[in-house]
């Protein structure tokens, strides 16, 4: 039966405490509550309903924490609970204060234990994963590099459970549909997240100009090595440098509509950085107010975050 794996939780806080004392400024963002949950209750057979997962993590996320606060005192370290959901990262008020919450903490030098908050989060408002709700939160306070540790030593050019000739890809330059299909087989036994969320969360990362790095967390020392420049896991190339505030958050919001435009458009977007007026929209789809979060589309093929227009904001 899984338990929280004390021991590696240790080793982690060490790594992070010693670069905490070093000086850097470190958010962590942990898994973990329903399975102290299912530890904390003896591993009740709940089934997999929404409001059965909810319950696990309301009686382990304060399990979590304790073990996190514990290990941390060691090292004479605080630390802070921070339970998001999507709607806080996507809403424009929630999100600035989330993010001026952060920064009070690292500011205080105090580590913000980072989760999803389970425990109300819906269908429509949970982020899905801890992966991208670390890229979220690493887009929101322009880190300079996040590090998911995961179960697997990175991405391979195919699954190294079935195929003995895999390679581990050091360096991925741009995420696009092939490194997706490179992740489709590889996911993690537990929790949420398999490879292809490590994919999507670098994906989001490395559009707000964050340097990304996917690797094992049994690898000994794993953070202290990969900060310390040795070429660890899969490393993710951020495809731009830092994006103007209101730019990273609307990297991490939902569109509530979409728009068709043409030709004309396109190259004023793409091209010329220019805005998107209405002489240049042929339709649009859903229902939407000022200030919506818009997908664009030209010529039937939506424009993704690389090519400089994937989000418009009506004025």
């Amino acid at each position: 039966t899984p338990h929280l794996n004390r021991q590696r939780m240790l080793e982690i806080v060490q790594q992070v405490a010693r670069l905490h004392q070093q000086g850097h400024e470190i958010i962590v963002v942990s898994s973990g509550a329903q399975t102290a949950g299912r530890e904390r209750l003896d591993f009740p057979d709940l089934g997999r309903s929404v409001p059965a997962k909810q319950m696990l993590s309301a009686v382990g996320q304060g399990r979590l924490m304790h073990i996190y606060s514990e290990f941390f005192d060691i090292f004479g370290i605080a630390v802070g609970q921070v339970l998001l959901t999507r709607d806080d990262l996507s809403h424009r008020t929630r999100y600035l204060n989330a993010r001026d919450t952060l920064q009070m903490l690292i500011e205080r030098r105090i580590i913000p234990i980072v989760n999803e908050n389970d425990t109300v989060a819906t269908n429509e408002i949970r982020v899905g994963d801890n992966d991208n709700l670390s890229a979220m939160v690493a887009s929101a306070l322009e880190a300079d590099r996040l590090i998911i540790l995961t179960d697997q030593p990175g991405l391979f050019t195919s699954d190294p459970r079935q195929d003995a000739r895999a390679q581990l890809i050091p360096q991925v330059e741009r995420i696009d549909e092939t490194t997706y299909a490179l992740a489709g087989g590889v996911g993690s036994k537990m929790g949420t997240g398999g490879m292809a969320t490590k994919i999507e969360a670098a994906h989001i990362a490395t559009r707000s100009g964050v340097l990304t790095v996917v690797a094992s967390g049994s690898e000994p020392g794993a953070l202290l090595r990969i900060l310390a420049g040795e070429p660890l896991g899969t490393r993710f190339e951020p495809v731009a440098t830092h994006l103007e505030s209101r730019k990273r958050w609307l990297l991490t919001d939902r569109a509530q509509g979409r728009v068709h435009i043409d030709g004309g458009a396109a190259r004023a977007l793409l091209a010329g950085n220019a805005s998107l007026l209405p002489v240049g929209v042929v339709r649009s789809e859903g229902v939407f107010e000022r200030g919506a979060t818009l997908a664009v589309s030209v010529d039937g093929a939506w424009l993704r975050a690389g090519d400089k227009a994937t989000l418009a904001v009506l004025a």
